[in-house]
């Protein structure tokens, strides 16, 4: 196995951890974070075809799961 899938492999089990974490500790604001952090590492990996450095892919991949975070954030805090 390459560095780089190891890394990635890693990266999914944390950011799946924090969203377990969130769910099961009733905070849905860490929920939306684990979900946002792996929104942005599959949107990094479905842009792999298209070509491109990891470091544009990073940027919108993390750029659009800032978005989803934000927003998930913001209706959470609506919604109490």
């Amino acid at each position: 196995m390459r560095l780089y899938t190891a890394v990635q492999l890693v990266e999914v089990l944390l950011f799946g951890a924090v969203l377990l974490y969130g769910l099961l500790s009733h905070r849905p604001s860490l929920a939306v974070l684990g979900g946002g952090l792996l929104l942005g590492k599959a949107t990094l990996n479905v842009l792999a075809p298209e070509g491109g450095t990891v470091l544009r892919r990073s940027i919108l991949g993390y750029g659009l799961a800032t978005l989803y975070i934000v927003a998930g954030v913001v209706l959470v805090k609506l919604g109490r």
